[in-house]
């Protein structure tokens, strides 16, 4: 017998990753503060934090209508001119989950909704205009959700869309005269400024700044599979969309209009191209966001990103806590999201029940884990089969996995010598036992 995991394991594991590893990630990233002449500096280090227990037991909290919190104290130093303070300061409140994977926000108990969203990479498209020429598409997807496009049309362009009205071209054939003069061209059309303008370095890092940095984020996940995509040996630690991506997807594109490279058509509703955002995730932007405006001015709290959920049904609780939704900062909207996005995918069989979702505008983008799913260190969704065998959206496809009740079957009675089984997102009817793997009997 197959033996059920906690149906509230993801919010512990996501609340402790965030407290162990998330705190410190930011903490890490903060920058100095310095006046314009650069006489006053402020750190904060990540090393050393500490959260002191709550001062009010979980049970008073509720009565009193409080908050149960624990307060974060980082060590701090102040510069000014020569002279240089280190003390340990309280830079806010972290709210404590309770042993129920629950928050208690103002004497109310709330929870945190996971979030599905696109995995950040490259994605690619081919599709007919109305003259029925082959457009070749590659949209890159930043970790925050934004997206730009690369594209070459029926003339051999190759264009690139970083917003929905600003389109640039990136490659035609025309003669350049420099590496220069290309690079000031492509700034005019990024920028929208007109006149002579001179090459400096400045306007390179300003440019690699704008276009690469704030427009495309990629993290850690992102840049792997940016690597894994076109086999590039990029250091993971190097999180921000780089020209030589831009490069590689230009080459893919470029293979794929002339037949030089595979034709590849990403089915980006598959869930082996999407990623959860955990309890972990979810804080740490907040914290990120807290810290950022600690920089202008002292933050007392951190904003907070939990659901009221009803509390007249004990099972309440449990389901809010194995939710997962498209909608949220990132993801999607209930009057813009397409039915495609909000359809059952077969890479949803045993991962995400295909009946629980809510009603209305959100129906299909938000839904409930299955019993067996796992989450791994990458975000990817894993199922359970039979017992210890965990298989991820990459690799389920790959085996012929039969009905969960073959095992009962009587191999004597011709009737039942053969099983339903999957593969490859179809549903077939093999010969017994010809199966790599069997389902759980609690797909859902």
């Amino acid at each position: 017998m197959s033996t059920i995991l906690g149906f509230s394991q993801i919010q512990f594991e996501g609340f402790c990753r965030f407290i162990n590893q998330g705190l410190a990630e930011e903490l890490e990233k903060f920058l100095t503060i310095k006046d314009p002449d650069h006489e006053i500096a402020f750190q904060l280090f990540a090393k050393g934090y500490q959260l002191l227990e709550p001062s009010i037991k979980e049970r008073d909290v509720v009565y009193e209508s409080l908050t149960y919190s624990s307060e974060l104290y980082v060590s701090a130093r102040l510069i000014f001119g020569f002279d240089v303070q280190k003390q340990t300061i309280s830079i806010g409140n972290i709210p404590i989950m309770n042993s129920l994977g629950t928050f208690i926000i103002n004497g109310i108990c709330r929870i945190v909704i996971n979030q599905i969203l696109l995995s950040p990479g490259i994605y690619y498209r081919s599709e007919l205009d109305h003259k029925g020429i082959s457009i070749y598409t590659g949209t890159i997807i930043s970790y925050w959700g934004g997206r730009s496009e690369l594209a070459i049309d029926k003339k051999e362009r190759i264009w690139a869309r970083v917003s929905r009205k600003q389109k640039i071209s990136i490659l035609e054939k025309k003669r350049i005269e420099s590496k220069e003069k290309a690079i000031l061209e492509f700034y005019q059309q990024f920028a929208c400024v007109g006149g002579d303008l001179v090459f400096s370095e400045s306007l390179c890092k300003e440019l690699q700044k704008k276009f690469f940095q704030q427009k495309c984020e990629l993290r850690r996940i992102g840049r792997r599979n940016m690597n894994r995509r076109r086999n590039l040996d990029i250091p993971q630690n190097n999180t921000f969309l780089l020209p030589r991506d831009v490069l590689a997807a230009m080459d893919q594109l470029i293979g794929m209009k002339f037949g030089t490279g595979i034709l590849d058509n990403d089915d980006m509703n598959h869930l082996k191209n999407k990623r959860i955002r955990s309890v972990a995730d979810l804080l740490q932007d907040q914290f990120k966001l807290a810290l950022g405006r600690l920089q202008h001015a002292v933050q007392k709290t951190i904003r907070r990103v939990f659901i009221l959920f009803d509390q007249t049904n004990p099972l309440t609780q449990t389901v809010h806590g194995r939710k997962v939704s498209c909608l949220g900062p990132g993801g999607l909207t209930g009057r813009t999201a397409s039915f495609w996005s909000r359809d059952i995918h077969p890479s949803h069989y045993g991962r995400i029940c295909p009946i629980d979702t809510s009603g209305g505008i959100n129906v299909g983008l938000t839904g409930s884990l299955a019993i067996h799913p796992k989450i791994d260190h990458l975000k990817q969704k894993k199922r359970k089969e039979r017992q210890v065998v965990y298989l991820s959206p990459n690799r389920y496809e790959y085996y012929m996995i039969a009905a969960g009740n073959s095992l009962s079957l009587n191999q004597g009675i011709q009737e039942e010598q053969v099983v339903p089984a999957r593969y490859r997102q179809e549903f077939l009817t093999i010969v017994i036992y010809a199966y790599r793997f069997i389902g759980s009997f609690f797909d859902r």
